[in-house]
C-alpha cells in the first residue's frame, strides 16, 4: 500500500499571523456586543427606561419629603 505525500503548506509571515489574530478579536467583539445589545433591547421592553424606573422611586421620595413637612417634623 502506498501512501501519499503531504504537501507542504507556505510558512505564514508575523504580519500575517497578527492580521488574522486582529480579525479573530475584531469578530469576537462584534458578537459579544450584539449579544450585549439585544440583552439590553429586551431589557428595556421588559423594564423600561432609566426615566420610567426612576419615576416611581422619585415620586415615593418626594411623597414622604411632603408628608413629613405637614406632619411638622
Amino acid at each position: 500500500m502506498s501512501s501519499t505525500k503531504s504537501t507542504k503548506s507556505t510558512s505564514s509571515t508575523f504580519p500575517e499571523i497578527a492580521a488574522n489574530a486582529a480579525l479573530v478579536l475584531i469578530a469576537v467583539a462584534c458578537s459579544l456586543l450584539d449579544r450585549q445589545l439585544a440583552a439590553q433591547a429586551a431589557a428595556f421592553e421588559q423594564e423600561g427606561g432609566f426615566t420610567e424606573r426612576l419615576y416611581p422611586s422619585r415620586s415615593a421620595l418626594i411623597g414622604s419629603i411632603f408628608a413629613a413637612l405637614r406632619a411638622g417634623t
